[in-house]
């Protein structure tokens, strides 16, 4: 599994490993841990400083080369490899860049970033993560709730009927969780308004012939997910809107990671579209798992 993991020292950035350490993969770790300097324009400064501005960017990388020393040093010893990497520029244009470079299947970066020398985890750029790089990204937003304790890991699933989805299913169904975690499988109908009250006999048989199929849905995932632990539920609920009503749904479970596909498309209707999957990705408390596919 290749997988790049953003860092810059901060809470948040730590959150994204205590995650990436409880992740069961079944395949060996390519990890490479990246750390970007932002480093500020001293354009103005060169011409009468330029001994200083060179102490300064020299003290940019000296500390970027300390941190990444650290990060890698905690990983010494996982099944598989660990590397660091140092760059400059733009926080998410650079990580998107390099997860192409490594050709990585998953990035992994915090929600929100506050080391001393620079903010780039922060939500605007984990977001743009999310949606412009090809491979999938994981948003860690851990509670303090599940790291101090023993409770078992709570996972949201979201499914459509579409392909990603379906694929986001197989890829959780892939790791084998054991039975520490407990997992929904939600599918969501949206209420056609359009359809009025004109004629309530249509709209019941419009409704039931809906809710079986996402049943029929919700079931096979259902399935699929006991290869990696027992504890799997499932349900469907119909709902004005998709994206609050599964946002409920993560509150209402206390959910720790929810799993979206990525522009998903069913046939009746598409609802994990970017402006959904931006929503969840600001606005859930906790961690958020937008799985693509690969080419």
């Amino acid at each position: 599994m290749r997988v790049l993991l953003a860092t810059d020292g901060s809470e948040a950035s730590k959150d994204a490993q205590w995650l990436l350490a409880r992740i069961p993969f079944t395949s060996p770790l390519e990890l490479t841990i990246a750390y970007v300097n932002v480093i500020p324009s001293l354009t103005h400064l060169k011409r009468e400083f330029p001994s200083h501005v060179a102490g300064i960017l020299e003290q940019y990388q000296s500390d970027g080369e300390a941190l990444l020393a650290e990060e890698v040093s905690r990983f010494e010893g996982i099944r598989g490899t660990v590397e660091g990497c140092l760059k400059e520029g733009h926080p998410s244009e650079t990580l998107i860049d390099l997860a192409e470079e490594k050709n990585a299947e998953l990035i992994i970066v915090g929600a929100r970033g506050q080391s001393a020398t620079q903010q780039f985890l922060m939500g605007s750029t984990s977001a743009a993560i999310a949606k412009h790089a090809d491979c999938s990204v994981l948003v860690t937003r851990p509670s303090e709730k599940v790291k101090a304790s023993h409770r078992t890991f709570r996972i949201v699933v979201a499914v459509d009927g579409s392909d990603v989805s379906q694929n986001g299913v197989e890829m959780l169904a892939g790791i084998p969780w054991g039975e520490n975690v407990d997992i929904l499988v939600v599918s969501i109908l949206q209420n056609e308004s359009h359809l009025g009250t004109w004629d309530t006999e249509l709209r019941r048989a419009i409704d039931g012939k809906e809710k079986a199929a996402r049943e029929r849905i919700v079931q096979s995932a259902v399935a699929q997910l006991r290869k990696a632990t027992s504890r799997v539920a499932g349900e469907v609920v119909r709902a004005n809107s998709v994206t609050e009503e599964l946002l409920d749904t993560i509150e209402r479970v206390d959910a720790d990671l929810v799993v979206l596909g990525h522009r998903g498309l069913s046939r009746i209707k598409r609802f994990f579209i970017g402006s959904t999957c931006e929503r969840i990705l600001r606005h859930a408390k906790c961690s958020v798992w937008v799985h693509k596919d690969s080419e």
